[in-house]
């Protein structure tokens, strides 16, 4: 219990360190420093590959921020977006609701629809993806979930809040969406609970 407390107490100091200074770090840094804050809570995934292509129905390939597999070889995608991405219109708009600003989670539902349409048995996507994996572990495309970090919610008023949680019950079975004040509250809470 104590290692715990100490890993999500240096993990909520990183994290909030790492939000002070969010400008100064390029993208693909940012992400990966957040995406190793991110396995405490994830610990189900042993192999987190970036930017790995696959084919897109489309005829584009697709590239996913993180490729995550769990220990049974199944894969989902995980995108994390800089903090300073605006989740929410400032201005209600439609029927006196707030409204996300893009469709930020239609990237995620997109990859996951083409995940689902790959041909299983020979696809370079999962025979690189098996390279990288143990030999007893053969990566599965099997209901792909997606997580999806981004924004921040701690000046959200009652109104934005609570729509705000209406679009993440809204993608709840396709991808688990936070804010990074989503993510710190969890942090502290889990330490809260651990020290007690």
């Amino acid at each position: 219990k104590k290692i715990k407390v100490e890993q999500f107490t240096v993990a909520l100091a990183e994290l909030k360190s790492l939000l002070t200074d969010c400008e100064e770090s390029g993208e693909i840094i940012w992400q990966e420093k957040v995406q190793n804050i991110l396995q405490l809570i994830y610990p189900q995934y042993i192999l987190s590959a970036r930017e790995m292509s696959f084919s897109g129905i489309d005829g584009y390939d697709k590239q996913p921020d993180f490729v995550l597999i769990d220990a049974n070889g199944f894969i989902d995608i995980m995108e994390i977006k800089k903090p300073t991405v605006r989740i929410l219109t400032k201005q209600a708009s439609y029927r006196n609701n707030y409204v996300p600003v893009r469709e930020f989670a239609g990237a995620i539902e997109k990859y996951i629809y083409c995940l689902n349409s790959l041909n299983k048995k020979n696809d370079r996507f999962l025979t690189k993806l098996s390279e990288l994996l143990h030999q007893k572990i053969t990566p599965q495309v099997v209901n792909p979930k997606g997580i999806l970090l981004l924004g921040r919610s701690n000046d959200f008023d009652a109104q934005q809040a609570r729509d705000f949680e209406l679009i993440k019950r809204q993608y709840k079975n396709i991808a688990d969406i936070m804010t990074y004040d989503d993510l710190i509250f969890k942090y502290e809470n889990i330490v809260k609970t651990l020290s007690e």
